[in-house]
């Protein structure tokens, strides 16, 4: 999902919460209902990365207490295995957490403002995202059913609406939040949903607020294309099935310029930018240029739906893990629609190109 602006005086600096977001910091609670009697503390690394665990133990009567050390504010995640997991930020040295497994998404925290803002975000964007989504599967209903064009008109501009409202919550979390942490998780948020400009512009609103922290000042770069962390690198390896259940490698497309595209029948920004890459993939594909499609679906009919329903019709390819995919990691990616775009040695030469930002690349390469 990738889809206003600007930007309010920003007066609580960094250093006087410096004490606050460094070094060493505890977190205590009460898990009711709990599948397992362990716990987990995972710090959540910027562009991805796979967690890392820096604390566990075990609950005792419903309770636990988990201890941590930081260099700086981030995001940390309370996880129960083959249970849910909660998002946190150490904005505080002593943060409390009360969660019953059974309605996870009610938890409460206390002790940490930017844990409770961040908790709110999420309730928000996950209501509006239900009726973003829900519009999308109206558009998908009356193309299947052939409906007039005007019936077509009104649900794109009340699908767009409500892209804009889903929005619209990130850009005034970002305008507003004072945890830098928070800040650059909400910008990963909107990467999946924002077109291209719009977030550039609130990057460097970000960038402005919190200058001295480095996690955003990365972001701006791997958004510009300078620091993607495979930039310039070879892609790497990886063969998977096609829907007839073909195994295809990636190697198979060398001496092409490849664009490999990180999709799902379940994102809407995907499927929004879906008529973009088929506008790319006609206008470039007789110039030794191809896509092949790399599907985060766990549904395989959902899949093979959406590539027929938006006329995909180059190579795809999925291990239908979702985000369990080593893709994942493999690639460096935190949200879609995500792509990479390859020369024929097998190197990727740019990545995240939308709408314009991927015709001029095309446009520069294939001359």
């Amino acid at each position: 999902m990738k889809q206003v602006l600007l930007l309010i005086a920003f007066t609580t600096t960094l250093v006087s919460c410096k004490d606050e977001r460094e070094g060493a910091f505890t977190i205590t609670g009460k898990i009711d209902n709990a599948p397992t009697d362990k716990v987990y503390l995972q710090e959540l690394p910027f562009a991805g990365a796979k967690p890392i665990v820096i604390d566990s133990t075990t609950i005792k009567n419903g309770s636990f207490e988990l201890n941590g050390v930081a260099k700086e504010e981030g995001i940390y995640a309370i996880s129960v295995p083959q249970g849910p997991q909660i998002l946190l930020v150490n904005d505080s040295k002593n943060i409390t957490v009360k969660m019953d497994v059974n309605n996870y998404k009610a938890y409460l925290t206390e002790g940490s403002k930017a844990s409770a803002d961040l908790h709110k975000l999420f309730s928000t964007y996950e209501k509006q995202f239900v009726t973003v989504k829900q519009a999308y599967i109206n558009l998908d209903s009356l193309q299947e059913k052939k409906a007039t064009d005007s019936t077509m008109t009104v649900n794109r501009l009340q699908r767009n609406l409500e892209m804009e409202k889903l929005n619209s919550i990130l850009v005034k979390f970002i305008n507003t939040t004072e945890s830098p942490a928070s800040c650059l998780h909400a910008l990963g948020m909107a990467s999946r949903s924002m077109e291209y400009d719009k977030l550039r512009s609130l990057v460097d609103v970000a960038v402005t607020k919190f200058n001295s922290y480095g996690g955003i000042q990365q972001y701006k770069k791997m958004l510009a294309g300078q620091e993607y962390p495979l930039l310039n690198k070879q892609a790497p390896e990886f063969a998977l099935l096609t829907p007839a259940k073909d195994t295809i490698a990636l190697n198979s497309f060398k001496g092409k310029y490849v664009l490999i595209d990180f999709w799902a029948s379940w994102c809407g920004p995907c499927r929004a930018e879906n008529p973009n890459v088929v506008a790319m993939y006609n206008k470039y594909k007789d110039k030794n240029f191809t896509v092949l499609g790399v599907s985060l679906d766990s549904d395989k009919k959902a899949w093979t739906d959406a590539i027929a329903k938006d006329n995909l019709t180059w190579t795809h390819v999925s291990d239908l893990k979702q985000w369990s995919t080593p893709l994942v990691g493999m690639y460096k990616f935190d949200g879609i629609p995500f792509n990479v775009l390859i020369d024929p040695t097998g190197k990727i030469i740019a990545s995240g190109l939308r709408e314009e930002a991927l015709d001029k690349k095309l446009a520069e390469v294939l001359r």
